[in-house]
């Protein structure tokens, strides 16, 4: 190709790449790139539109060609981010550190430095990166938002309101802030000014359906509150999927609160219907992963395995069925001065599923892994001795717990099936990983094969779970307390009588709950509506479970 025939082609093969049509500036510009392979410029123009049609692959070659040739902040920093589509993310670091080394107040390079350190799990480098993007740069909305995400991961809900207002400053019309904003001082107990933001939010977006649930989710809702009036004003068919099964679980708790218990009851089970038909659970999966379970502690020897290293924290487990009394348990205990409640934390289901169920080669070896992540993860989170450990479907894993964590307490609390299978049904969780809770039969029949596998780690492990009755702990909570503490070799202290005055943040579908003090025989009142449950009732029954 001659020099006058390159810069024609040339020419159009930028004017394609400012008319955005991508594919046809790959395909000229790999025949001048062939012709000139040092032109920077065509290389540079391949490598972004490569990007746009998401080629990283590609993008990655040209960029590795360029990069050479002209070491600058921008190449660098784009290089970095096409190396973290291809979940290069030490490579990325190292891309991004560069741009930082040669433009040191370079905001994005910050903010992208964060998302790679977050990816690889050092969410402390991760925030501090985010930190210094906004340092840099105080209207960097991105940094903000993903600072946000690590804050709200970490539980720290005090620095979180700080960032949510940070970020109103700059944008007060951001409805999902404001939504944002009023969840967080829900989660803090503060559910007046969760109210006040919630209503903020539905005055700048008429339809901001989650700001809705979550406003009629906390408040005594009677036909003259002008948030139900707005809700019920609302044309069904505008609404998508997500936005209906919002809506109707919001009209479900207003109709309860009516007393209109058929309305109720009608929404609630458009809601579950709604959300069922777009879940992705599968109960017959989650009966194979309890019978995969049972077959691999099947002839293992239960003794204590005995370890080099010893636990930075001594694990509390609170387990049972969710709605079963496990967070206002946490709430108790974590008044006490050296226990930290730390809510439900994920980390034993993170690492048993990447380690798998098949039985290992090297028993040892296994639990040994899960004893060295769990202990480095938790050691992270207070300086109080005991970490209560709240995730109720750990009950999977009190096999796994005793030989990978022989130092740890399981505390198994136990309530009325059809109060706990009534309760999940109306409860509306984010987390998929409950969708067991969206039909009668369901929930049902989830609470049986919880109490079957119970009833396995009863035989192996008997004496070593305490296990509590909620129905019996509420009545004295206090003596019964007294006898938890002994378990956990723990003496009493006066101001866990105060514990519905603790102000940790409770995340649970339980944080306004626990902060109003203990409500005896709360177990009966699903009899009110026992005529709607027949099916939950028939359920059980035919599983031979007694309530």
């Amino acid at each position: 190709m001659n020099l006058n025939n390159f810069e024609n082609k040339k020419l159009k093969f930028l004017d394609l790449y400012k008319k955005q049509k991508f594919t046809e500036v790959i395909k000229i510009g790999a025949d001048l790139h062939n012709s000139y392979p040092n032109d920077h410029q065509v290389t540079y123009i391949l490598g972004l539109a490569s990007i746009k049609l998401e080629n990283f692959i590609k993008a990655e070659k040209y960029f590795e060609l360029l990069i050479p040739l002209k070491k600058s902040h921008e190449l660098y920093y784009i290089f970095g981010n096409i190396q973290k589509k291809l979940k290069k993310y030490k490579s990325a670091i190292t891309s991004f550190e560069n741009a930082i080394e040669l433009k040191p107040d370079f905001s994005e390079a910050y903010n992208s430095l964060g998302n790679a350190k977050k990816l690889l799990d050092f969410k402390d480098e991760a925030e501090q990166c985010y930190r210094k993007a906004i340092s840099l740069k105080e209207d960097n909305i991105e940094a903000h938002l993903n600072l946000t995400n690590i804050l709200k991961e970490r539980n720290k809900y005090q620095d979180l309101i700080l960032i949510y207002q940070k970020i109103l400053k700059l944008d007060e019309k951001n409805v999902k802030t404001i939504y944002n904003l009023g969840s967080a001082y829900l989660f803090l107990g503060e559910i007046s000014k969760a109210r006040e933001y919630f209503k903020k939010g539905i005055s700048i977006d008429q339809k901001h359906l989650p700001s809705y649930r979550n406003y009629i989710s906390v408040t005594k809702i009677d036909e003259k509150n002008d948030v139900f009036k707005k809700l019920i004003d609302f044309n069904f068919d505008e609404l998508d999927v997500d936005d209906k099964i919002l809506f109707f679980n919001a009209l479900s708790k207003s109709y309860f609160d009516l007393n209109n218990i058929s309305q109720g009851f009608n929404y609630l089970n458009k809601s579950n219907l709604l959300k069922k038909e777009k879940s992705k659970f599968s109960m017959k999966d989650e009966e194979k992963k309890f019978m995969d379970i049972k077959f691999f502690f099947k002839n293992l020897d239960k003794s204590d395995l005995k370890f080099d290293n010893n636990l930075h924290k001594r694990p509390i487990f609170i387990v049972g069925m969710p709605r079963s009394g496990t967070t206002l348990l946490e709430q108790i205990l974590s008044s006490h001065s050296k226990i930290h409640g730390a809510g439900e934390l994920n980390y034993l289901q993170k690492i048993i599923d990447k380690l798998g169920l098949e039985k290992p080669a090297d028993f040892k070896d296994y639990f040994s892994q899960i004893r060295e992540f769990y202990n480095e993860e938790i050691s992270k989170i207070s300086q109080k001795n005991f970490i209560i450990d709240k995730m109720p479907s750990n009950f999977r894993w009190i096999g796994f717990i005793f030989k990978s964590l022989p130092e740890a307490k399981i505390i198994h609390i136990e309530r009325n099936p059809m109060a706990v299978c009534w309760s999940n049904y109306k409860t509306f969780f984010v987390d998929s990983g409950m969708d067991f809770n969206l039909s009668q039969k369901d929930v049902a029949y989830y609470y049986s094969i919880y109490a079957d596998l119970m009833k396995f780690w009863k035989q192996n492990f008997k004496e070593r779970i305490l296990h509590v009755n909620y129905e019996n702990f509420v009545q004295d909570y206090e003596e019964n307390t007294k006898k938890i503490l002994s378990y956990l070799d723990l003496n009493w202290e006066n101001k866990i009588r105060n514990y519905d005055k603790n102000d940790r943040v409770i995340t649970t579908a339980s944080y306004n709950q626990v902060r109003k003090g203990i409500k005896k025989n709360t177990s009966e009142e699903w009899k009110k509506h026992k005529d709607h449950l027949k099916i939950m009732q028939e359920t059980l029954k035919s599983m031979q479970i007694d309530f």
